[in-house]
């Protein structure tokens, strides 16, 4: 699960280098193909961004923290006999994921990209539209 998520977001950080050359080059030389492509290209690693951030959050939900109705003798892997659950719940704190700015930064990543995308796609309708053939 881990290297999925690892792989998808080189995957992402590869399409956005790659945007940001052939986005370059569309408008260095005013080629409308290479700036919608560019355009897709940031909406494919949006999607990526996506994929990584959804396997981030459920490999996060597999381990959160019990309740106190979940002893049963197991916790996190570890057994313990039915009294002593509640003791070794204290020990456990250090096993339990807690997500902080990072997440929350991905999926500002993830609105950002989605964002961007439509720029470059409106920049290519705009590129498109020439006034001197409207005014024939």
């Amino acid at each position: 699960m881990q290297n999925l998520s690892i792989s998808c977001s080189l995957v992402c950080l590869i399409i956005l280098g790659s945007a940001a050359l052939v986005g370059a080059f569309g408008v260095c030389q005013r080629q409308i193909s290479a700036v919608l492509v560019t355009g897709v290209m940031y909406l494919l690693a949006a999607l990526f961004a996506l994929f990584t951030l959804m396997i981030i959050h459920f490999k996060r939900q597999q381990g959160r923290p019990l309740l106190d109705s979940d002893f049963d003798g197991t916790i996190d892997g570890v057994v313990a006999i039915k009294g002593t659950a509640r003791a070794a719940s204290k020990f456990l704190g250090a096993r339990i994921f807690v997500t902080a700015w990072s997440l929350e930064l991905g999926w500002g990543g993830v609105v950002l990209c989605v964002f961007t995308s439509f720029l470059w796609i409106l920049l290519s309708k705009i590129m498109r539209f020439n006034p001197l053939s409207a005014m024939i």
